[in-house]
């Protein structure tokens, strides 16, 4: 398994080490696969709704790879994935989203890599949603899914409201919530709340706060972050943060883990690909809250035509 990691980190790094020589066939491969995911989407639409006309799509894949480790603890990798699809003839409002159980989970904060050694033991999760704005600052999103694990199926259905309570050129508050009922009975319910203050239009801060009660599970989460954030351009920023992560039920509450983290994003090659570098300092309750360093870094390769 180590091997086949270390195998994708060259796939994905070494054509970028020697541009000058591979820079045709980097191109052509990535401009292949979008052009793939567009057609894919255009079928789609098309197969609906039977028009000449020719409407922009935000259709995209992200494939992210990720390696961790931290003091006490085994090393991590995990491969991510996300692909969505946009219909926009479809009133603009239907999309396919396929990703795995990490990019899914509202309340993950990147302390943990889901997939560990084993990829093919993650959860993945297929689903369409119709977005309808009820109004201006309200909207709601709705459709079927399946939570999927090799050969275990779990239909269910998925419901997602939005409410900015504020937005102006400083200030910006978001009020969200997400329900899912499965066919077994099973569900989960995530309700969070987002406020932003612009310092300027590329520094700012967020207070990320998100609450997740799953049926299954004896404990809820609750995430309580605050991030100071510099963004130079999509693919370029820093972010400086802490967090915390609380585990409680009905009898009592529990520090998960205390963070302080530092990311820094580049661009990678061209504007489609990036790496992440995230150092960060922890007092997880598995280690009596001792501190512990942990170093992370992702490469993610973005599919999209523009």
């Amino acid at each position: 398994m180590f091997v086949r990691y270390v195998s994708l980190y060259l796939l994905i790094l070494l054509p970028i080490a020697h541009a000058d020589l591979n820079t045709t066939l980097l191109d052509n491969y990535h401009h292949e696969i979008c052009n793939w995911l567009m057609e894919t989407s255009n079928d789609i639409d098309n197969y609906f709704i039977e028009s000449n006309e020719s409407l922009q799509s935000k259709t995209y894949a992200e494939l992210k790879l990720s390696s961790a480790i931290e003091t006490a603890r085994t090393q991590e990798y995990a491969l991510r994935l996300r692909l969505r699809l946009n219909l926009p003839k479809l009133q603009k409002k239907l999309h396919i989203i396929f990703e795995d159980e990490e990019s899914d989970d509202l309340s993950s904060d990147g302390t943990s890599l889901h997939t560990n050694y084993n990829p093919e033991d993650q959860s993945y999760f297929l689903r369409i949603e119709y977005l309808n704005y009820i109004r201006q600052k309200f909207d709601f999103t709705a459709g079927p899914g399946i939570r999927f694990r090799q050969s275990s199926l779990h239909p269910y259905l998925n419901f997602k409201a939005k409410y900015k309570l504020e937005e102006g050129e400083i200030y910006q508050s978001l009020l969200f919530n997400r329900f899912r009922v499965y066919i077994d009975g099973d569900f989960e319910n995530s309700v969070g709340f987002d406020r932003f203050h612009y310092l300027d239009p590329q520094f700012f801060t967020l207070f990320h706060n998100s609450l997740t009660y799953r049926s299954w599970e004896k404990e809820s989460t609750l995430y309580n972050g605050f991030s100071l954030i510099y963004s130079v351009k999509k693919d370029e920023k820093f972010v400086i943060g802490s967090s915390m992560t609380t585990l409680f039920d009905d009898q009592e509450s529990t520090i998960d883990h205390l963070q302080f983290y530092v990311l820094y994003r580049h661009r990678l090659y061209k504007k489609w690909s990036y790496i992440e570098l995230n150092p960060s300092l922890l007092r997880r309750k598995e280690n009596d809250y001792g501190l512990s360093a942990r170093f992370m870094v992702n490469v993610g390769v973005r599919f999209q035509k523009h």
